[in-house]
């Protein structure tokens, strides 16, 4: 995978931004591969999510965010220089799906927020299914993490990235193995902030 300067750039700009105005503390940092492909998968309280996991390992990680935030010209020159790309969401996006699966084959790492919008009172929402077609087609470690919400501004934030997901025996891509997909994911998304 080809690194982008521009991303790292941004990154360490953001980062003592957002240590002052929400400190945070990240747990299980370890279980992010060092190296190869990985999806992280991760639940959405706050716009800066994207920022505070990428803050949390040194990979680059590639965005897949909803169609509407490349609407405005300048926000998709940003975005995409940033190496994030659209997906058009309650749709089956195969432009998305095959740029999703070829970061992968490159052994990047894919971001992906699966409830598909922001619940800034970490309530636990049913998935959108794109996550776990992407991780049963890949067949690439999926790692959960937890940013426990709602944020508070000058105070201590917890960030919690839990161990790779355990799918290997969800052999089909269909409706019953999606599910099945999902509720793990909820259960290692939440393990660290109660009950699924």
């Amino acid at each position: 995978m080809k690194e982008n300067r521009f991303y790292y750039v941004c990154r360490a700009l953001a980062t003592p931004l957002l240590h002052f105005l929400y400190p945070f503390r990240v747990d299980g940092k370890e279980n992010i591969p060092a190296e190869g492909p990985a999806i992280l998968c991760s639940n959405h309280v706050h716009m800066f999510d994207p920022v505070f996991i990428a803050i949390s390992t040194r990979r680059y990680i590639r965005y897949i965010s909803k169609q509407e935030l490349f609407s405005n010209r300048a926000l998709a020159w940003f975005f995409r220089h940033l190496g994030m790309f659209p997906v058009a969401r309650g749709a089956s996006d195969m432009s998305a799906m095959r740029t999703s699966l070829s970061i992968l084959k490159e052994g990047g790492v894919l971001g992906i927020f699966p409830q598909g919008h922001r619940y800034k009172q970490d309530d636990h929402r049913q998935l959108e299914s794109g996550a776990a077609i992407i991780a049963l087609r890949a067949r690439v470690p999926v790692i959960p993490i937890h940013v426990k919400g709602p944020l508070k501004l000058f105070r201590r934030n917890e960030i919690t990235v839990g161990a790779p997901v355990a799918l290997d025996d969800l052999k089909r891509i269909d409706a019953p193995a999606m599910a099945e997909a999902d509720r793990r994911l909820i259960r290692a998304i939440w393990n660290g902030g109660g009950e699924a």
